[in-house]
């Protein structure tokens, strides 16, 4: 199974809402084809679209058709600039235009208007259509935000539709709280962990998230208890070299919507499977996202158990199912200006 279908796709996995929980909002569908636009040929992927998301509740318009090159632009920039801001769409979502053709430039009139790119995105639909075509990897789109609009760029086929629709159904609702700066998670990652209280759980997961801030020392002493005085822990640091390079000056990470419940679970299954050798076990985790340079740590992860050979073994564990099982993507950066993103495609 691919990391795509690992995290993306499992319905266990999805944020319990309503299903019309977009009621209320309304969202836009641009087709960018010349030919349609021009009568020459139907819609087949505008209306795909439009069912998905009024399935989900939100108004949505008829599709907007335009044809390739600047029609894109204008027509964005009606939604986005010329609507009072209070009207604009929650979601756009446009379909072709995104390929190798001197007319294929929806990918930069989107760019345009991106206030903040969201690249987890369109790594999460590359990577689940290489599963089916090679020729998934020619797209060119992009997906971010515009103020308090998401856009996301697809492939002009039905069955590329399709498959985004596949991979964005999993995150919609997130994204649409997001967007409405609705929080529906805690935000305990905010603050630096403390120890665990004697009332606490005598085992299992003590604390686990993902989080934009430096992470602190504290995971060693949150998973002490008076049962367990093994405690091993693991800090993972950026380093200056990989693949070859000795110029590497920092890495990018970014996180799938729904990284941090994939991080939590693991972290449960990992606390489940250890407790009936060991015992039980305490476990603390955390992974930072965002910018970081050389030097700073990225992943802490500390785990108490009775004795040091099961606190050793969890902890080693629980660190490859970490970078295994939670979609993180990470984008390194090297001196001479360059970039990759590391084990994508791998």
């Amino acid at each position: 199974m691919s990391k795509a279908d690992e995290f993306a796709f499992q319905p266990g996995r999805r944020i319990k809402r309503k299903p019309d929980f977009g009621a209320g909002d309304w969202a836009a569908v641009i087709v960018v084809s010349t030919a349609a636009a021009e009568g020459r040929a139907a819609d087949t992927t505008g209306p795909l679209l439009t069912d998905w998301l009024t399935g989900h509740g939100y108004r949505v318009p008829d599709p907007i058709i335009v044809a390739d090159g600047a029609p894109v632009r204008t027509a964005l920039q009606r939604l986005l600039v010329d609507l009072p801001a209070g009207e604009r769409p929650r979601f756009i979502f446009t379909t072709g235009g995104t390929g190798t053709n001197s007319d294929d430039t929806t990918p930069e009139a989107t760019a345009e208007f991106i206030d903040r790119p969201a690249p987890g995105i369109m790594h999460a639909l590359w990577a689940y259509g290489l599963q089916k075509l090679d020729e998934a990897m020619m797209s060119r789109g992009r997906a971010g935000l515009c103020g308090q609009t998401f856009i996301c760029n697809l492939p002009g086929s039905p069955g590329g539709v399709r498959d985004g629709i596949t991979v964005l159904d999993s995150v919609l609702h997130h994204l649409q709280a997001q967007l409405a700066d609705v929080r529906d998670h805690d935000d305990s990652h905010r603050h630096p962990a403390q120890p665990a209280p004697a009332s606490g759980p005598a085992t299992g997961v003590v604390h686990t998230s993902i989080t934009e801030d430096p992470l602190t020392d504290d995971a060693a002493v949150a998973v002490l208890s008076p049962q367990m005085g093994a405690v091993a822990s693991f800090r993972g640091a950026i380093r200056n070299h990989d693949s070859g390079r000795d110029d590497v000056t920092g890495l990018d990470y970014t996180a799938h919507p729904q990284a941090g419940e994939i991080l939590a679970a693991t972290c449960a299954a990992v606390a489940q499977e250890f407790a009936a050798e060991s015992g039980g076990v305490r476990i603390w985790a955390a992974h930072r996202i965002g910018s970081l340079a050389v030097g700073e740590d990225a992943l802490l992860v500390a785990v108490a158990a009775a004795h040091r050979r099961e606190a050793f073994a969890c902890c080693a564990e629980l660190v490859d199912r970490i970078k295994a099982e939670v979609p993180i993507w990470k984008q390194q950066h090297y001196a001479t200006g360059g970039h990759d993103w590391v084990g994508i495609g791998s």
